[in-house]
């Protein structure tokens, strides 16, 4: 009798083995919060950018684009109070060019708010620190977007290349928006609320690199500037940053 009972309870105990404990899901979200995507759509005035077709500047010069770069930072939303939410240690890498255009931010409050706001660059703690801490696929990885200068420290913000026409020829055109001072925050007035995850669609105007504040000329301004400490091409051509980012939408 006695082993009629053991042998008993080891079966229930080898069907109870069988099924090993679920655990529960994994949520990295806080239910008090949301996703935000950012969608960037490249420009050139009133329709899309593409690689495959010139235009023309309100200087007269015939450009293609092939490369638009960004790295982006300090991203911060302002509630109807006028408090600011941060969202800290939030990087993106953008390509334009190569349909690399969405950034995906998790962990966003929810809320009403006001105005949203990025940084075109990085503060200068982060510009710079060891980039080798990053791994491969951050967007911080100079492995992965080629956009830190190994010899002189510190982060390409912003890549704008091309092409343009140079007496009958083509010719390249390069301008890398570097250093702390030539930075920009960029600011969005729109009242939104954060109550399930979003969609925040901008436009990106490359027309307007060469045509905002000023008419810029690649044959007469110049074609080239990597951002030196006394360069007056840059200086120039960072006065028609502000107003390349329109924010279109919220979903």
């Amino acid at each position: 009798m006695k082993n009629k009972i053991i042998l008993s309870a080891l079966a229930i105990i080898a069907l109870v083995s069988c099924d090993p404990p679920v655990d529960p899901p994994v949520n990295d979200q806080p239910t008090n919060s949301q996703a935000i995507t950012l969608k960037f759509q490249p420009m050139y005035d009133t329709d899309a950018l593409t690689m495959a077709r010139s235009y023309i500047t309100a200087a007269g010069d015939t450009i293609q684009y092939a490369k638009l770069k960004y790295l982006l930072s300090n991203f911060t939303l302002e509630k109807n109070d006028g408090s600011l939410v941060t969202l800290p240690n939030i990087y993106a890498y953008l390509s334009l060019m190569d349909g690399r255009d969405s950034v995906i931010i998790k962990n966003v409050p929810k809320g009403s708010y006001k105005s949203f706001r990025f940084q075109l660059g990085l503060d200068s703690a982060i510009n710079h620190s060891d980039p080798s801490q990053w791994g491969l696929e951050h967007p911080l990885s100079p492995s992965l977007n080629e956009m830190h200068w190994g010899w002189a420290g510190g982060y390409i913000f912003n890549v704008i290349e091309g092409y343009y026409l140079k007496n009958t020829s083509n010719a390249g055109f390069s301008f890398h928006i570097a250093l702390e001072r030539n930075s920009r925050v960029f600011s969005f007035v729109q009242n939104y609320d954060i109550d399930k995850d979003k969609r925040f669609v901008f436009n990106l105007y490359a027309n307007k690199y060469f045509s905002n504040a000023i008419n810029f000329s690649l044959k007469t301004d110049g074609p080239f500037s990597h951002s030196g400490d006394v360069d007056p091409v840059m200086d120039k051509f960072i006065q028609n940053l502000n107003g390349i980012f329109e924010l279109k939408s919220i979903k």
